[in-house]
């Protein structure tokens, strides 16, 4: 199949924070990638495997050091990334970067960030224990609560529902009610023995296991293991997500780019030897809207990774609505795509079909997206003046997506 380069390529006068250096990395990511995924011919219909060899994927990239550039560049680099490593499967979407572990290294104290960046860096994983019972965008009702030991630490009681990367995560940021009952977030070692994880099987996105946090008095110290000021939990999620957002969404819209190549390569092979007469106009129209709704979503994901890498007041909300509206764009396109390959693309082992199940499942993944479209609608109607602020080229976020691959 063709590489995800095709896809990019023309972009590039649209990207100008990527230079040469940056072009050519991801060239290297791109034929990486799609060497490595050559060896996963079977792994994803076993669970565990598949689980593990994703995880190596990302050890491997880590050590042959696939990073974003630093600088501004860095996030949309980790972007483009991002799209690259969804074209060849939306498990690929902890492939790159720091993933949730950007907590960390962003809003992190000096010896977690030290910490965390090294183990970062050699590309083990982070997840985030915000979801609980009544559903994960409603932070504000958070139980899990710590109380102050005598000394002097905390101890973290609760229960984190739907936590991807439950098994495979090396530590999670947990967020939770303070002593002080303020949201907080924190950063636990996924081996402290009161950390209880039990899995469920999800329905679609299935490469990394899901399932439920249980704490049991968890010891952190505050001095060392909050990220963010005690009860600044709120805005730590946002500016993270932010910034998380808009790199789910270019993973989302690299599969449905991988479907739009892989159902293109059928039909011209197919017509090529004369299998299929010629292609109906019908399926000419769909390949065209998808190819461009595909990339116009994908200018507008790059467009939110500008902003949030400036810390623009916009980036929230943009990367809310963004993620929303390029997840449906991308499902759309995958299911308008599938009929034109036939029915071998509704086997449940065929790309096509794992793909639309994989999207179905990113609707309700980091941001339920019906939600995230009703948050984006109040925003325009009570924070008008957010979205008319100019973005300040020389203002940009604290972030080091440069310090872990």
């Amino acid at each position: 199949m063709s590489s995800a380069m095709r896809w990019l390529g023309p972009l590039r006068s649209s990207v100008p924070e990527i230079d040469d250096n940056g072009w050519q990395d991801l060239h290297r990511l791109s034929g990486t990638l799609g060497d490595l995924c050559v060896t996963a011919s079977n792994s994803a219909q076993d669970p565990a495997a598949w689980s593990r060899w994703l995880l190596g994927v990302r050890r491997k990239l880590a050590d042959r050091g696939h990073r974003a550039p630093a600088g501004r560049a860095g996030l949309v680099w980790q972007t483009l990334a991002q799209f690259t490593a969804g074209f060849h499967d939306l498990d690929l979407r902890d492939a790159t970067g720091p993933g949730h572990g950007a907590m960390i290294l962003t809003e992190g104290s000096a010896q977690a960030s030290a910490r965390w960046g090294a183990r970062l860096a050699a590309g083990e994983l982070v997840g985030i224990a915000a979801t609980e019972r009544h559903g994960g965008s409603r932070v504000r009702e958070i139980t899990t609560r710590a109380t102050v030991h005598r000394d002097g630490t905390w101890r973290l009681t609760g229960e984190k529902c739907w936590v991807s990367r439950v098994m495979e995560s090396a530590g999670f940021v947990v967020f939770f009610r303070d002593p002080d009952s303020r949201i907080s977030a924190a950063v636990v070692n996924a081996d402290q023995p009161r950390l209880e994880r039990k899995v469920i099987e999800p329905c679609g996105l299935g490469g990394w296991t899901w399932g439920v946090l249980h704490l049991h008095e968890v010891p952190i110290d505050p001095a060392t293991d909050l990220l963010g000021r005690p009860g600044d939990g709120l805005g730590v999620f946002r500016r993270h997500f932010a910034r998380f957002r808009p790199l789910v969404t270019a993973t989302a819209l690299g599969t449905a780019a991988g479907v739009h190549t892989l159902v293109t390569e059928a039909l011209t092979a197919k017509t090529r030897i004369g299998l299929l007469p010629q292609v109906r106009d019908n399926a000419l129209v769909v390949l065209g809207r998808t190819h461009a709704e595909i990339t116009a979503a994908l200018l507008a994901a790059l467009t939110t990774s500008r902003l949030a890498a400036d810390a623009h007041p916009h980036a929230d909300f943009a990367a809310r609505v963004g993620k929303a509206a390029g997840v449906d764009t991308a499902l759309r396109a995958v299911a308008d795509l599938a009929p034109l390959i036939g029915a071998a693309g509704f086997q449940r082992a065929h790309p096509v079909a794992k793909a639309r199940n994989d999207l179905t499942g990113l609707l309700y993944a980091d941001g339920i997206h019906d939600s995230l479209y009703r948050s984006g609608g109040v925003t325009l109607l009570t924070e008008p003046a957010a979205h008319v602020a100019p973005a300040r080229p020389g203002v940009t976020a604290a972030h080091r997506y440069d310090t872990a691959a």
